[in-house]
């Protein structure tokens, strides 16, 4: 791998294709990536049936491994010379079984409870372990596409509205398709409307959800979702019928259900449906499809995407070195501190909007727009990410952004749980705020890249790269885990009627938690030392150490 001798001392014209072909890639990741922020933690307590506080738990003992194969994929990745280059050639050897452990990750198993914890931890270790194998080359492979900072950046930009419509799939595709590939399934039990009675009949064990549709117009169809949770079948089991969810703790046999107790007599007067969900098929049924698009999109990265930047020809491989001069290296230490934290909160805000909605607003069928409508507009905010770095620098922009996501994000704590237009507001204006600083953030760890070649004359971009994805994780972990324990604490229970206490706990996840989270990113970057004069100085002098390199 060369620097190509026609792009140095001037600016390397890159294709969009390229630009496309190498984002999609991040389309792949999120395609998984969104499907844990959003999903993991509601799947495992609502659906696979595990305490909170054990999923909480859970998730952060499996960083203490996970934090150490990071920083070892970036020196395999390093390390890896081969005819397609350093980084590109894990995305073909891993696509595969990124998908397959994708998959594996949610299926639910016939397992007792402890069974259960133990399958959950195998296969969600797995996932970030593969997860690391593939992204951290593909992160990378950002720092080697170009030795221009301009260009770095405008790939980051594509890069995250690639990612960020990955993201949107997931909003939009994920409960539909749940619904559409788990309906009518009678594995866990089937549902008849008999009369004015539903009778229900169990099958088997597991999960699965009972939806009661009333025609109550020419057009408009209401819909009422009815939890029905089996666990076993020989209990008796516990019903509360004065909530809007049916919360069977045990197996019931066969059982009928009044459909009053879920509409008021107007609406039971029209003609009514039922439909059985098995959520477990669904979302196993979702990654399935899921795996697949990311298996073609890491390919198509894979095919079009060029390695153009290599290492100092003089650098000899040596791990101390490597390790010395990373941690020595403060611009990175100071994404690394702010990648964390922001993926921790993300991951806290994220992770409850299953619950802000199904438990504090009761109404599940406006998660997916909410989810929807905020990504667009972050997508369109990513847009403009490039225009606002040349003209403001990315440090001032990412702070800027910080202070507004945060304030706005605060306000959910003030609004009124009735009031869905001012909800879905503020969601959109903590959206925008939220685009750019994400594209940007992966700019700034290619010029740390920079930075440590032109201050020791040695490059490890794989190294440094795996800082983004260990940030990524390890705010995701700890966001996953504080939102477990948070949850269990406020004495959060599943599928039933949340207490006072337990409500103001997932309302403090959406607010207060996250706003205080982004406020503190704000103030860390005040800290960061790169800015857009500094790196067009260490730029420079690295083309012209490049330029002398290649005519010795």
């Amino acid at each position: 791998m060369k620097l190509d001798k026609q792009n140095i001392g001037v600016e390397e014209n890159i294709s969009i294709k390229e630009k496309i072909g190498f984002s999609l890639g991040d389309t792949a990741s999120n395609l998984v990536w969104q499907t844990l922020m959003i999903f993991q933690l509601y799947f495992y307590t609502d659906i696979f049936g595990l305490p909170a506080a054990v999923v909480g738990t859970m998730f952060l003992i499996t960083k203490i491994w996970d934090s150490i194969n990071d920083p070892v994929m970036g020196l395999i990745a390093d390390r890896t010379n081969t005819k397609w280059g350093k980084f590109r050639p894990f995305l073909l050897w891993l696509a595969l079984p990124f998908a397959l452990v994708g998959v594996l990750t949610f299926t639910t198993p016939d397992f007792s409870l402890t069974g259960k914890i133990i399958y959950a931890y195998v296969t969600y270790t797995l996932m970030m372990m593969v997860y690391t194998a593939i992204n951290i080359p593909y992160s990378s492979l950002m720092g080697v596409v170009s030795a221009s900072p301009s260009q770095r950046a405008s790939f980051s930009q594509y890069r995250f509205m690639f990612a960020f419509t990955g993201g949107l799939l997931v909003q939009a595709l994920t409960l539909p398709l749940v619904n559409s590939i788990g309906g009518d399934n009678t594995s866990v039990f089937s549902a008849e409307l008999n009369t004015n009675q539903i009778v229900i009949t169990e099958h088997g064990v597991g999960a699965s959800k009972l939806v009661l549709n009333a025609d109550i117009g020419e057009d408009d169809l209401l819909t009422k979702n009815v939890t029905v949770i089996v666990y076993k079948n020989d209990l008796k089991s516990e019903i509360d019928d004065t909530t809007d969810i049916l919360y069977l703790e045990e197996g019931f046999g066969t059982h009928t259900l009044n459909p009053s107790t879920y509409f008021d007599e107007t609406i039971f007067s029209k003609k009514l449906s039922v439909q059985v969900v098995n959520e477990a098929k669904g979302f196993q049924g979702v990654m399935i499809v899921f795996g697949i698009m990311s298996i073609i999109m890491f390919l198509t990265t894979f095919y079009t995407t060029k390695e153009r930047v290599s290492p100092p020809k003089e650098q000899k491989t040596n791990i101390k070195n490597d390790f010395k001069d990373l941690f020595s290296n403060k611009p990175w230490l100071v994404l690394l501190v702010i990648g964390v934290i922001s993926l921790a909160y993300v991951a806290i805000r994220y992770g409850s909007v299953m619950y802000y909605f199904k438990y504090y607003i009761e109404d599940e069928s406006l998660v997916s727009s909410f989810l929807v409508s905020g990504t667009i507009v972050t997508i369109i905010a990513i847009s403009f990410t490039e225009k606002l770095c040349n003209r403001f620098g990315k440090k001032k922009v990412v702070i800027a952004c910080q202070l507004i996501a945060g304030t706005f994000t605060a306000l959910f704590f003030f609004v009124d749980k009735s009031n869905i237009t001012m909800i879905f507001a503020l969601n959109i204006i903590v959206s925008l705020a939220s685009g750019p600083p994400a594209p940007i953030l992966f700019a700034m760890y290619t010029d740390t890249a920079s930075y440590s070649e032109w201050k020791n004359n040695r490059r490890a971009t794989g190294l440094i790269m795996s800082a983004s994805t260990m940030a990524q994780k390890f705010g995701l972990t700890i966001g996953a885990a504080l939102a477990g324990w948070i949850l269990a604490f406020y004495g959060f229970k599943a599928n039933t009627v949340q207490t006072t206490e337990s409500a103001f706990g997932i309302l403090l996840m959406v607010s207060l938690i996250p706003a205080a989270g982004s406020f503190l990113v704000a103030g860390i970057m005040s800290f960061y030392p790169l800015d857009n004069k500094t790196m067009d100085k260490i730029e420079g002098e690295l083309e012209s150490r490049r330029a002398l390199a290649e005519k010795q």
